[in-house]
Parts: C-alpha cells; sequence; structure tokens
C-alpha cells in the first residue's frame, strides 16, 4: 500500500505564502509615544457674548443739551459779571490832579489858578508835595480818580500837610459809603456818604476842570466834623460796596459814627488818639477828627 503525502518543505510554503496580517498593520502605524499631559489638553476656547446695546432715548438727549447750554449760559453771564467788576476799573476813568487852597480866599485863589497849571491828565503816585505861596496861603494837591462811565465811584488821594493826615477817600454811590483809608495806620474808617459835600462823579469832572480854567468860583470854606471808632472791628465787607471792600479787605475795618457832643483837646487825651483827614469832594473841605478811644 502506497501513501502519498506532501512533502514537508511544501507546507513549510504554504505558511510562508499566507500574508502577515498582524505584520502589515503594525508597520503602517507609527508606535505610541508617551507625551506629556499638558500637551495632550485641548487649546482654551473664549466665548465672547455680546450683550444688547442701550439705546439712548430722546428724551435724554434733550435733558444734556439742556444741561450743556444752561452750565454755557450761566458761564458766559458770570464771566462778563466779572469782566464788569473787575476790568472797568481801567475803562472811562479819568485820573488827574489839582491844586485845592486850605482857606476861603476865592480870589486869590482862582488868581493862582490861571497863572499855574491846576491839573494833569497824568496820575502821579509819588506827588505829595504842599505848596506854600508868598502869600502865605497853603495849597494842597489832591490826586482824583473818577468813574465817568458808570457815575459811581470816586477816588480822592489826599497827601500829609499841615494838620491833617495822609489819607485816601472811597466814595461808592452805589453802597452810599465813604472809605477813609489811613495810608500811614494801614487800617481804614466808613462811614455814611454824606452827599451834601461829595459832588457825583460826573459833577466833581466837570467841576475840576473848571477850576483849570479859573473862573468857577470854588466853596472851600472848612467844616469840621468829630467821629468816633466804633469797635470792635468790621468783618462783614460785603455791605461796604465793591470798590471800599477791594482796598480795605486786608486792612483791619472800623465803622465811624458822630459824636454830637464837642470833644475839648483835655477829653481827647483822656479817650485816646485823635487823627484828623481832610478832603475837597466838591463842596466845601470836610475835616474829620477821628477818635479812637482807648
Amino acid at each position: 500500500m502506497t501513501i502519498v503525502t506532501k512533502p514537508v518543505s511544501e507546507k513549510k510554503l504554504d505558511k510562508q505564502e499566507q500574508p502577515l496580517v498582524q505584520n502589515e498593520i503594525n508597520e503602517g502605524i507609527p508606535k505610541p509615544v508617551k507625551k506629556d499631559v499638558e500637551i495632550e489638553l485641548p487649546p482654551a476656547t473664549y466665548l465672547a457674548l455680546r450683550s444688547r446695546a442701550h439705546r439712548i432715548s430722546t428724551a435724554t438727549t434733550v435733558c444734556v443739551f439742556v444741561t450743556a447750554l444752561l452750565v454755557l449760559t450761566i458761564g458766559i453771564i458770570g464771566g462778563v459779571y466779572l469782566y464788569h467788576q473787575f476790568a472797568r476799573t481801567k475803562m472811562q476813568r479819568f485820573r488827574g490832579w489839582c491844586s485845592v487852597p486850605y482857606d476861603s480866599d476865592l480870589d486869590t485863589f482862582n488868581s493862582r489858578l490861571r497863572a499855574r497849571p491846576a491839573l494833569t491828565d497824568d496820575f502821579h503816585e509819588g506827588d505829595h508835595d504842599v505848596s506854600l505861596e508868598s502869600s502865605n496861603q497853603l495849597f494842597f494837591k489832591e490826586q482824583f480818580e473818577i468813574d465817568t462811565e458808570y457815575d459811581t465811584f470816586e477816588q480822592i488821594d489826599v497827601p500829609d500837610f499841615t494838620g491833617g493826615r495822609r489819607g485816601r477817600f472811597i466814595h461808592d454811590f452805589s453802597a452810599n459809603k465813604t472809605g477813609i483809608i489811613d495810608l500811614d495806620g494801614k487800617r481804614c474808617f466808613v462811614m455814611p456818604l454824606n452827599r451834601s459835600r461829595v459832588l457825583p462823579p460826573d459833577n466833581l469832572f466837570d467841576l475840576v476842570v473848571k477850576m483849570r480854567a479859573g473862573y468857577y468860583e470854588v466853596d472851600t470854606e472848612v467844616v469840621r466834623e468829630t467821629m468816633r471808632v466804633v469797635k470792635p472791628s468790621i468783618t462783614d465787607y460785603s455791605s461796604l460796596g465793591f470798590y471800599i471792600a477791594r482796598e480795605c479787605s486786608k486792612l483791619p475795618t472800623f465803622k465811624l459814627e458822630r459824636m454830637t457832643k464837642p470833644v475839648f483837646k483835655r477829653s481827647v487825651d483822656k479817650m485816646g488818639d485823635s487823627l484828623v483827614f481832610t478832603e475837597f469832594a466838591g463842596k466845601k473841605i470836610s475835616q474829620y477828627e477821628v477818635v479812637i478811644e482807648e
């Protein structure tokens, strides 16, 4: 009996002809590599959510516009007011000086004015000389600053002369006050404006011009008044008017009241100091004796 069998070599060939599927699959896939955990995390994604846009209503727009317009109007009005208050001193102001006799000899006074210049448009701050003429008549020079635009303000500087004290008179016709600045003592005195002896700015300006021409008779009679200082000093300057407050706000300021009883020299010495201020403001020469009580 004959048995036919395949040789062993053929079986090996058959096994080799079969594809190695497992090896082919492994060759196409790269070997896994261990990576860091952080690298394997997916990138962070941020989402921006759009909020609903707020639409400005018409009423809000109108309110903002009206507010801006109101602020602009207030600014303009305030600027104009400040301009008139602080810049008006440089507008339409007459500045000059005039010689006034210290007695009532009008004929001599008028003849002197014709012979010498009594008025100039320049305002010299250091001109405080006193002229004593050959006839022994005493003249004192007053420096004027007159508001000819608004007709509310006069400033008269009086130099130091025999029997008087260097001072500055401020007449505020709006506040109806007169301020006396003691230039040597660095203090102020305030009293009511006496319109019977202080001419308004326009009238005083006309008078000074006529005095320069020398044909206008001027009443230079001396009128004396005794005033008493009221203590304590003034702290509220709002009632004094703009011009007086501007000059006296940084100085001790006292109110003056008229003394009805006559004051003799002995009583004055007991009461305290006595200051004399003199000015000519259009009608007579006013001489104020200010008594400061101890």
